[in-house]
């Protein structure tokens, strides 16, 4: 009997460490952020804004919703393509906005789609770490650009890691996974 339960407990306490250690996206599946993101991208000056649903990700740790990565594209004077990151953290209002290929830093190429984006941290990492993989336009070529985004634990608000981001640039990285293997190593 004393066995079964020192078996049982030492079971629920590996589970439980491996459960409060986790972190991952997931697929988002409501939608209630649409209307305050709209607005946002409005206040950047972005029009004919889309929302690429298909990268946008809720972040979860610990059993618990840190909040929603919003992925879209919109255009400057319907001319130049412009992708953004929102986030928010109660699925609602949006927390942060950040323009990223198209504008700024990135203002000479276009934003041509969001390839793919995903964690690079360790799940167990308490600064979550996250990587955007996007095509852009030049005149002439393609290529592609990468941005990687931190949620610092205290604050638990998207930002943007630009020393992680340039480490990345010139890479010839392609895929999340890759990014993962070179951010961990």
């Amino acid at each position: 009997m004393k066995k079964g339960v020192f078996t049982s407990f030492l079971l629920l306490l590996m589970t439980t460490h491996i459960a409060a250690a986790s972190t991952f996206l997931s697929l988002s599946k409501q939608d209630s952020y649409k209307e305050n993101i709209f607005n946002e991208a409005k206040k950047h000056d972005l029009a004919r804004v889309e929302l690429d649903e298909g990268q946008t990700f809720q972040l979860n740790r610990n059993g618990k919703i840190l909040g929603t990565l919003i992925q879209g594209k919109g255009w400057i004077k319907e001319v130049q393509p412009v992708c953004f990151i929102g986030w928010s953290k109660n699925g609602s209002k949006i927390d942060a906005f950040i323009s990223t290929v198209g504008q700024g830093d990135w203002e000479t190429l276009g934003c041509h789609k969001v390839d793919s984006g995903g964690l690079i941290s360790k799940k167990d990492d308490e600064n979550v770490k996250i990587a955007v993989v996007y095509t852009t336009e030049a005149p002439g070529r393609y290529s592609n650009a990468y941005f990687i985004f931190g949620i610092p634990p205290l604050v638990e608000n998207l930002t943007y890691d630009e020393k992680t981001t340039l480490k990345f640039q010139n890479s010839y990285l392609k895929t999340i996974s890759a990014l993962r293997k070179s951010y961990q190593k």
